[in-house]
């Protein structure tokens, strides 16, 4: 990827800025508000395992926060980023994986944030552990794929591997960080020169919702003192009704503004169904649809009425149909109100 501003206008443009009487602190107020963390320590894992932790970018400003660029501190991690462009009163995520099969003991990494809007500025998101060599896990996390709900939700299994030498070793205990994931673990064996393995299974619940799910597993040993090893669970549910788009953005609209979209939005399935509610987070927000009857592709229009005070703007509209234990499908909708 390429930076979008010429590299001698952008650092001239933040020096220009800064130089301003109160810039330098307004600057620093602005990405603290932004960057609520900008550093995470994973603790002790074990050698193989991917580890992820996502930093969340929110802007309280009255101007957009554009991502234009990021570089990795080390060719071991892996950058997702949520929304490259974050509207005021809105936020997204950065998310960082690293893999850390070929390392033992500290690992410092990590990525530069690069911003060019609402001026150039690089931001660093820094991330630590210390891996353990005597453990090792195969594969590195519990990744479920991509799989459209059923009545049976898959499970997935991993190889924990204690090469460490101390032979009544042991994990005492499972945790997970929600109730959407449920694990176990068991002795699978022992090896002839004294690796004991474990083997260590995950199971969505039912209560799973729809679209990227990020949890973890935590094991817990019997090492003095006792360590929690994560193990990162992640997957992508399909829901039987999907929504496009799912997120839109309005744009500018001028306080007190009526402003309609027809036929903006799509809701669809394999075999026909009904739209039985359509509730917005704000009065602001209306949505119709333009066929009640049964149909696998519903259109749905919108109109907004903007709130009389500038801003940002944030609305759900979440859209209920009568297809069984389907959830709730979730429009986002975004403006920004502001005089012309």
């Amino acid at each position: 990827m390429q930076r979008t501003l010429t590299p001698w206008i952008a650092p001239l443009a933040l020096a220009i800025a800064l130089a301003l009487p109160g810039a330098a602190g307004a600057q620093a107020d602005w990405l603290t508000s932004a960057f609520p963390e900008r550093a995470y320590d994973f603790g002790t894992v074990a050698r193989g395992s991917q580890i992820r932790h996502s930093f969340t970018v929110v802007n309280t400003s009255g101007d957009d926060i554009h991502i234009a660029d990021w570089r990795t501190k080390c060719g071991c991690t892996d950058v997702k980023v949520g929304a490259r462009t974050i509207p005021p009163g809105t936020q997204t995520t950065v998310e960082a994986t690293i893999n850390t099969t070929n390392f033992n003991g500290y690992k410092a990494s990590g990525l530069t944030l690069i911003l060019d809007r609402p001026v150039f500025v690089e931001v660093d998101l820094n991330l630590t552990c210390f891996i353990r060599g005597d453990i090792l896990t195969n594969p590195g996390q519990f990744d479920f794929g991509i799989f459209r709900r059923s009545p049976k939700l898959p499970s997935s299994t991993l190889t924990v591997t204690y090469a460490g030498g101390r032979p009544d070793w042991s994990i005492v205990q499972m945790k997970t960080q929600t109730d959407r994931v449920k694990a176990e673990a068991r002795e699978a064996g022992r090896t002839i020169d004294g690796q004991i393995q474990w083997q260590i299974t995950a199971a969505l619940q039912p209560g799973v919702p729809n679209g990227y799910l990020k949890d973890q597993v935590t094991l817990v040993t019997n090492d003095n003192p006792p360590q929690a090893i994560p193990i990162s669970v992640v997957a992508q549910v399909q829901s039987a009704v999907s929504m496009t788009p799912s997120i839109i953005n309005l744009g500018h609209v001028r306080p007190g503004e009526t402003i309609t979209r027809p036929n903006l939005v799509h809701v669809r399935a394999r075999a026909p169904f009904r739209l039985t509610r359509l509730s917005p987070s704000s009065p602001a927000l209306e949505a119709e649809e333009s066929r009640p009857d049964p149909s696998p592709d519903h259109v749905l229009n919108l109109k907004l009425t903007a709130p009389r005070e500038p801003g940002g703007f944030h609305a759900i509209l979440k859209v209920e149909t009568d297809l069984k234990d389907e959830p709730i499908a979730q429009l986002k909708v975004f403006a920004t109100v502001s005089p012309r």
